[in-house]
């Protein structure tokens, strides 16, 4: 048995998800700063690794996919939560 609100049940069972100005601002806003973030450690593991290794370009490249697509991937989950959060009318 669950409970919700009265307002929950005049409204159905999926809450209505309004997007403003502020709410972009603040998704693009985590966005941005968390891919900064992964990116610079990335580009860092990647140099440093490189470096280590003495690696010529063709391992720079191989390194740099390997690194890469898995910091790709969380950027772009990353912006997935991020939109979630702020669109999410609890937090309103």
């Amino acid at each position: 048995m669950t409970f919700q609100s009265a307002d929950a049940r005049s409204r159905g069972n999926t809450p209505r998800h309004k997007l403003t100005l502020a709410q972009v601002i603040g998704f693009v806003s985590v966005t941005i700063f968390v891919s900064t973030e992964v990116a610079a450690a990335s580009a860092a593991g990647i140099w440093g690794l490189s470096g280590l290794l003495h690696l010529q370009t063709a391992g720079e490249i191989v390194l740099s996919v390997i690194i890469g697509v898995p910091a790709l991937f969380a950027m772009v989950r990353c912006a997935q939560l991020a939109f979630a959060a702020e669109t999410d009318p609890e937090n309103n």
